[in-house]
């Protein structure tokens, strides 16, 4: 037990110090105005997708990371529109997102932590490598949703975010897949 909290302990520092280096360019690459573009062209499809899907009104966007996707390394976002009924919404439209740069980033960022813990710790398993992996996540979690808040103007002056059938308290949120989230906006902030 020593050897893993010891393990983690230096996954914590030296992670610390590889995230500092890429948050910085992630922030750089997202100030491009191609990135941006794309990044509302994920949401806009989106929103055009549920006028085609469903008449109803959309009451809430959520934006979710699965833990599955660092497992299976696809790093794919759900990007879910729910009308009132929010998860059980039998009408609710999902779409998987891969955001450009991110966990590209974050695997060989992933790849430079584990090489130097496995020159300090030869014998690392598995299951404690997927500890490092899901330790580390929250790092890119956090950029992502800042990410979001970030974008979340230019998202909602694209052209099919205005032409959605939105519920008079339509909000945005940020968090994991049918877990804990956080409200991004509320209609009423715009």
């Amino acid at each position: 037990m020593a050897y893993r909290e010891a393990m983690m302990t230096d996954a914590r520092k030296w992670g610390e110090a590889v995230f500092s280096g890429s948050i910085r360019m992630l922030e750089a690459e997202y100030q491009k105005t191609d990135r941006r573009d794309a990044v509302v062209q994920a949401f806009a499809e989106l929103f055009g997708q549920w006028e085609e899907h469903t008449r109803k009104e959309a009451a809430c966007l959520g934006v979710c990371y699965l833990h599955s996707s660092i497992l299976m390394r696809t790093g794919g976002i759900r990007l879910a529109l729910f009308g009132r009924e929010f998860y059980m919404d039998e009408n609710q439209l999902e779409k998987i997102w891969q955001p450009p740069c991110f966990f590209q980033q974050y695997e060989q960022d992933i790849s430079a932590v584990m090489d130097r813990l496995r020159k300090e710790y030869p014998r690392i398993y598995p299951y404690e490598e997927d500890a490092v992996r899901f330790w580390y996540a929250e790092y890119y979690y956090a950029a992502l949703e800042t990410l979001c808040r970030d974008m979340l103007g230019e998202i909602r002056e694209s052209r099919e975010y205005c032409m959605l059938n939105k519920t008079e308290d339509f909000f945005i949120f940020f968090g994991r897949w049918r877990g804990e989230a956080e409200k991004l906006a509320c209609i009423e902030d715009i």
